[in-house]
């Protein structure tokens, strides 16, 4: 997509930094705050909001993370290419959820809950997934405080 598109049209997060990620357990939202930043051109500022979250993993988080790309995918896909993960978080620490007890009937239930599965891959860093009822990508009116320290995070003179 061309960043120069109507805001009625979906939005990227392709080459977004990922500049913070909130979870809050209680409401089982997953936030992630993003910025687009390119030389000589003001930063965009992009939130992802997971809300009914039955489960999730992220790692490999470089502090510096570049978005390549969030994919919405079958449940199924998630707990296949996850299963292994899945089934030893939820032996060791009963995580994600009961229903990873049975990785078998576990599609029927988060079906039923009206859950999606979502892969987040990165060109650098922050990667994995995530099962929830909706996400939604919006643009924020600012990203982090100017006064917060941003470390070594480049700017992506190639847009």
């Amino acid at each position: 997509m061309d960043r120069g598109e109507s805001k009625e049209m979906a939005l990227s997060i392709h080459d977004n930094l990922l500049v913070s990620y909130e979870v809050q357990c209680e409401a089982r939202t997953i936030m992630l705050r993003t910025e687009y930043r390119v030389a000589n051109k003001p930063t965009e500022f992009t939130n992802v909001v997971f809300e009914g979250v039955q489960g999730y993993r992220f790692q490999n988080d470089a502090f510096g993370n570049i978005i390549l790309g969030l994919e919405t995918v079958p449940v199924e896909q998630v707990l296949t290419e996850y299963s292994a993960e899945i089934s030893e978080s939820y032996r060791m620490a009963g995580s994600p959820g009961p229903w990873a007890a049975n990785l078998g009937s576990a599609p029927a239930y988060l079906h039923a809950q009206g859950v999606k599965g979502f892969i987040l891959s990165s060109s650098y860093g922050f990667s994995g997934w995530v099962l929830a009822k909706e996400i939604s990508i919006l643009y924020a009116e600012q990203g982090i405080p100017a006064d917060r320290p941003q470390g070594d995070i480049p700017v992506n003179p190639s847009h």
